[in-house]
């Protein structure tokens, strides 16, 4: 194998792929990223038997073959080498030679014959969809993802598209985030690791284009999902389970309601969080009244006492008060995208909802209380 390739977009190509690379595994060339050449693209490829990612690359190709490395070391070498394209060449059948200007790297190889192929879907059931709106379906909800798998069909991100609106969610039981558009498709259903969303969404632009808007393709079958554009692929398996009915929650009633300014809550919300850790955990308190939300927080650190003026308000609200984890409260507002919100609450006990004051409930964040005391 031989070639010549611009640096950055070597180090780009490795770095995402190796995403997908397993970290321990029976299979040790699982540990590795394959670096395929033929003519003048090369395909780089990380899997780790769940989760497989390609993307081809255009280089100055001069010998075809293939090769398996660390990716990690690979990418942060070839990154940090001097100028700005890389010559890459096999030197005997143990080492890769890596020159870029004065600079020479050697590093060890295995065969690429002994990468397991990716498994190609059967394509049941595929559709397109813009690359940009894509992007925010998943990024709006990701954070909300369970990291414990006890429940593993809450470590992902449910996608639901039912008569035309395609819904995307993520819960872990304390928290919920749902996002929602119109498209013009089949109904689906299924659950996608967050592991394979992460990789994903790094991979998608935020660029809009009037004229020749970019699309991404997503294949499903029984038990995969393929999201594939241009010069990238991610196939991953798809989580099973019973997710919650997450349309129960967000369609829920709520008598009480108030709208206050985004800037001013997460502020509020970031001074609390410097009084709280892993060890010295506390809800934060915010008590309503007719205009106003005073907001309290106590730890062993010190305390906080803050009001913030409420702009509109529906239902009575003197006297109640509701206790939460105020890093749900200020990783929502982060995602909302907005300078006003809706706050709407029922009991002190039920879960209340915070929706972007403009957007026609397409952002929905639902946070569970803490009973206070």
């Amino acid at each position: 194998m031989k070639f010549k390739a611009e640096k950055n977009v070597l180090y780009e190509a490795v770095s995402s792929a190796a995403k997908a690379c397993a970290l321990k595994s029976a299979l040790n060339i699982l540990d590795g990223v394959l670096l395929s050449l033929d003519g003048d693209t090369l395909t780089v490829t990380g899997y780790d038997l769940e989760i497989g990612i390609k993307i081809s690359v255009k280089v100055e190709g001069g010998e075809d073959g293939e090769i398996v490395t660390d990716p990690r070391l690979l990418s942060e070498m070839v990154r940090k080498m001097p100028g700005d394209t890389v010559d890459f060449m096999i030197k005997g059948d143990k080492e890769i030679k890596i020159t870029s200007g004065k600079s020479v790297l050697s590093l060890p190889f295995k065969s690429g014959g002994d990468f397991p192929n990716i498994i190609e879907i059967k394509k049941d059931m595929s559709f397109d969809i813009s690359e940009k709106l894509l992007k925010e379906m998943l990024t709006r909800v990701e954070f909300s993802a369970s990291k414990n798998d006890s429940n593993p069909s809450l470590t992902g991100i449910k996608i639901e598209i039912e008569d035309k609106v395609f819904y995307s969610v993520a819960t872990d039981g304390n928290r919920l985030a749902a996002k929602h558009c119109k498209i013009e498709t089949e109904n689906v259903d299924f659950i996608i690791p967050e592991k394979a969303v992460s990789s994903l969404v790094k991979n998608l632009s935020d660029d809009e284009e009037k004229e020749n808007p970019k699309t991404v393709n997503i294949s499903i079958d029984k038990n995969q999902v393929c999201v594939s554009k241009e010069n990238y692929m991610i196939i991953s398996r798809l989580l099973d389970g019973k997710f919650v009915n997450y349309k129960r929650i967000i369609e829920s009633p709520y008598p009480k309601v108030i709208t206050v300014k985004v800037r001013e809550l997460a502020s509020s919300m970031e001074r609390c969080l410097l009084l709280i850790s892993e060890k010295l955990k506390s809800p934060v308190t915010c008590y309503f009244n007719e205009d106003s939300v005073k907001i309290s927080c106590r730890t062993a650190l010190g305390a906080i006492d803050e009001e913030i003026d409420i702009s509109v308000k529906e239902g009575y609200l003197s006297g109640f008060s509701v206790c939460f984890n105020p890093r749900f409260m200020f990783e929502a507002l982060q995602k909302t995208y907005c300078d006003e919100i809706k706050i709407c609450l029922d009991s002190n006990l039920k879960p209340f909802k915070i929706t972007p004051l403009d957007d026609d409930g397409e952002f929905i964040f639902i946070i569970v209380p803490i009973r206070s005391g």
